[in-house]
């Protein structure tokens, strides 16, 4: 039978539709076998075992008693007081007990126990074990740290953050439990909450992610410090100011449930135990005078984002000295404890992206406001610090998004030449998924900061530092999905001592190489790469960065590698994997010839095209009609319409193209776009090469009698664009009077349309703008703008900031016909300030 664990996730995924954060806990627990029970710890310690916070004299233990762990109210445990009796030794045999002790799980603490263990000696490991009725837990290691200013030649630790349950069985963390570490370091988001705000909810939670055997195999070998992010208590919190509605109770008692849930269920010592809806996180943590570590709390204190949150131009309060990510006294207490420290390596371990990123490739910025870019004077006043202080060796740890970054930090981003003054490591998350992923590709070549970046795998982040060095191992699993997916390096970076940023040490695992033009030599960034099993399934599939980089994993075996660009003809090559040696693959593409047919599709993360619908491109845009594919937007009338559209060099950012309608009404109102007037019932190529491609979509108007509607799809060579010509012919004996024209739905980041006369639209609610000349255009944060370009003016231009449309009417006699043409096009936008400016130039 498959393996109880996996089955529950899976089912996870079915119930919630892959959304954690929205589904009660009481259905993910319905939905768990029977026989996930095997997989527990012996009750009454079913979720295992844990410690945390060490210092160099200390360390805390934790367990909880739970017979039931999943069980509503109580976790199956009678309504009184247990003793549990603890014990700490030199040995795993535990012949050598050094402390022991009894402490008290109460019910109004969940049955949960924290021992702070003293007197240790220092620098030193200890098993560590607990029993009650009867029965004794697994043991569990730990160690206490070097002493505060004493020598420590080495230090090997691992951060992780984002654990969401819908995101797989954890195999980032059974590689992690092997692996020989001192500690963990969690930055945040060790649970993602629901809607429900109860205690009990929070609670049972914790208990829900302490099923998990990789996770309590962990916490059982290594102590854990621990910080949280939003989703502790409710993403994208701001301090006092919730980012929803919840379960409509007030949020400080939401935020209460869930900080007295965290502090229970975790290791954390005595003084951090929480007084209604505040809890201390925020403190230093040494490894003798190697590592100095200030753990952050970047959601207790902050100031709410600015301009309702999201990613947006930074204007107006963004810049706001007075807000804060840390609040005001945190702030104080980590420059003061930068500016005090002797250690040799200052460590910020705090919960997101600290370095600034910009979301577009043009003269504009757009910025994520929930991270450090939404604070960025807060931001200044820790770097400028850091630079003026002269602080040894400043690293920042962080995590939030889901992915791996290696960041030079400045004072000065918008300067590439301004000097680097700290390394940033973020890590990619434990399991939770990376939406936004091809978003951030697209936006690396206005980064050039950004050292390195992969948002392709989950795992964690290893890091090795001696006095003369700190080395940082990317580590990653192929599929968060698979308990026991094989993990792998995919990148391992050092940063020297005295001598900030960091350097590529270590091409990794798996498949690496760089694709680049054939002619020219030029780098080709924003080709997809695919990695294809013997079976002809799809392992894993990834895209080249601004150097035309490109990193793919796989076990040791033998594979097809199949590279795709927009403007370039396709290839692919057989390579052999061997373990522990990166595969050097570097290919080179040509350009395109003329084309239309099956088997091809467009990369990018709006991409619904399969191989079975046409793709018409040449050497310099591509566009996929679907022969098949139905979008639930366009339910019924998708086949024969536009589904995936880029300009060479660039990603599919379309969501589709309504081309045509034929309604007998003048569409209005905000859902106009989702005409559903036009329906095709063939698609076919009519010229497949040559000096032209072109494809055929025969249909009918479903709005208009009589009337049919047959579109030609036209490509050329060194053409930035495809011609379409719609022609509508009366067959019946009565004129026909109807409204025509194309709808166009962009749908990746930074989304916004644009008239001529009219510029950038912004408003939110549809209006006419009587164009001044004769196209539409939608632009995005990727510098590659889309238009229509009609061959006469005859047309309004009805739109809001996320969709645009043509509308004109047209009355045909019997028999008559009535031939709408434009270009569909594809283009960079260039360097000016007016992403639709080149559209007027074609």
């Amino acid at each position: 039978m498959p393996d109880p664990f996996t089955i529950s996730r899976r089912r996870f995924l079915t119930i919630a539709g892959g959304t954690a954060g929205v589904i009660a806990v009481s259905q993910l627990v319905a939905e768990l076998p029977a026989a996930y029970a095997d997989d527990l710890d012996p009750a009454p310690f079913t979720l295992g075992v844990a410690s945390g916070e060490p210092d160099h004299t200390s360390v805390v233990l934790w367990t909880r008693l739970a017979r039931d762990p999943l069980n509503a109210a109580d976790g199956g445990m009678p309504p009184e007081p247990v003793q549990v009796r603890w014990e700490v030794a030199r040995d795993p045999q535990f012949r050598h007990v050094v402390r022991s002790g009894e402490v008290t799980a109460t019910p109004t603490a969940a049955h949960t126990v924290h021992v702070l263990v003293d007197d240790l000696a220092p620098d030193c490991w200890y098993w560590y074990r607990f029993s009650a009725d009867g029965v004794s837990s697994r043991t569990g290691r730990t160690r206490t740290m070097p002493p505060p200013g004493a020598k420590a030649d080495h230090m090997r630790f691992a951060f992780v953050s984002c654990q969401s349950w819908a995101g797989g069985p954890y195999p980032a963390y059974r590689d992690l439990a092997e692996q020989d570490l001192d500690f963990v370091v969690h930055l945040g988001d060790y649970i993602y909450e629901t809607t429900n705000g109860s205690l009990t909810e929070f609670r049972r939670l914790h208990a829900l992610y302490k099923t998990s055997p990789d996770l309590r195999a962990a916490h059982a070998r290594f102590p854990f410090i621990m910080t949280w992010d939003d989703h502790e208590v409710q993403n994208n919190y701001a301090g006092a100011v919730p980012s929803g509605t919840g379960d409509g109770r007030p949020f400080l008692e939401r935020r209460a449930n869930g900080y007295q849930a965290y502090y229970e269920h975790l290791p954390l010592r005595p003084e951090q135990r929480p007084t209604g809806p505040d809890m201390l996180m925020y403190r230093r943590v040494d490894f003798g005078r190697l590592a100095q570590f200030s753990v952050l709390d970047t959601r207790q204190y902050r100031s709410d984002q600015a301009l309702g949150d999201g990613r947006k131009e930074p204007t107006g309060e963004v810049f706001d000295p007075t807000r804060t990510m840390t609040g005001p006294e945190q702030e104080r207490w980590l420059l003061d404890g930068l500016r005090r420290s002797k250690a040799r390596w200052n460590v910020i371990a705090q919960q997101t992206i600290m370095a600034a990123f910009d979301y577009d490739l043009g003269p504009g910025r757009i910025v994520n406001l929930d991270q450090w870019d939404g604070y960025p004077p807060a931001r200044s006043r820790i770097l400028d610090f850091i630079a003026t202080h002269r602080v040894s060796n400043p690293v920042v740890l962080g995590g939030d998004w889901h992915t791996h970054w290696v960041n030079d930090l400045k004072t000065d981003f918008t300067d590439p030449a301004a000097k680097t003054i700290a390394t940033e490591f973020v890590g990619t998350s434990i399991s939770s998924g990376a939406g936004w992923d091809a978003d951030v590709r697209a936006g690396l070549a206005a980064n050039p900061h950004v050292r390195f970046y992969n948002g392709s795998y989950r795992g964690y982040v290893i890091c090795d530092v001696t006095e003369r060095r700190w080395r940082a191992d990317l580590r990653i699993v192929l599929d968060a999905r698979d308990a026991l997916s094989p993990a792998y390096t995919i990148a391992a970076f050092e940063v020297r001592d005295g001598e900030p940023g960091a350097y590529r040490i270590d091409a990794g695992d798996g498949i690496v190489g760089r694709v680049t033009d054939a002619a020219t030599g030029a780098a080709l960034p924003n080709v997809q790469v695919t990695v294809v099993r013997a079976d002809g399934s799809r392992l894993v599939a990834s895209t080249t960065d601004p150097s035309g980089e490109v990193l793919a994993f796989a076990p040791p075996g033998s594979y097809t590698v199949a590279v795709n660009g927009v403007g370039y003809e396709p290839v692919s090559r057989q390579v052999t994997v061997a373990q522990g040696t990166p595969t050097k693959l570097d290919l080179r593409l040509t350009r395109a010839a003329t084309r239309a047919g099956a088997d091809r599709v467009i990369p990018g993360p709006q991409a619904e095209a399969t191989t079975s619908d046409l793709v018409l491109g040449n050497d310099l845009v591509a566009l996929a009609v679907s022969a098949g594919t139905d979008d639930p937007q366009l339910a019924g009338v998708t086949v024969g319409k536009p589904l995936d559209l880029a300009a060479v060099g660039r990603l599919d950012q379309l969501d589709w193209i309504n081309l045509p309608y034929a309604s007998a009404t003048q569409p209005r109102g905000t859902n106009a776009w989702q005409q559903r007037t036009v329906r095709s019932s063939a698609v076919e190529v009519l010229s497949a090469t040559g000096p032209l491609a072109s494809v055929r979509a025969t249909g009918v108007s479903t709005a208009v009698a009589d009337l049919q509607v047959v579109t030609t799809y036209t490509i050329r060579p060194n053409e930035p664009w495809v011609l379409a010509e719609s022609v509508f012919t009366n067959l019946g004996t009565v004129p026909r009077t109807f409204w025509t024209g194309d709808a166009l739905d962009h749908d990746g980041a930074g989304q916004r349309s644009g008239i001529p006369g009219h510029g950038t639209i912004t408003s939110s609610t549809p209006a006419d703008y009587p164009p001044a000349a004769p196209w539409i255009g939608m632009t995005g944060s990727d510098r590659q703008t889309y238009g229509l370009l009609y061959e006469d003016a005859g047309f309004v231009a009805y739109a809001a900031y996320n969709w645009v449309m043509s509308q004109r009417q047209v009355t045909l006699a019997p028999g008559g016909t009535f031939t709408l043409r434009r270009r569909i096009v594809a283009i960079d936008s260039g360097p000016g300030t007016d992403p639709f400016a080149v559209l007027g130039q074609l």
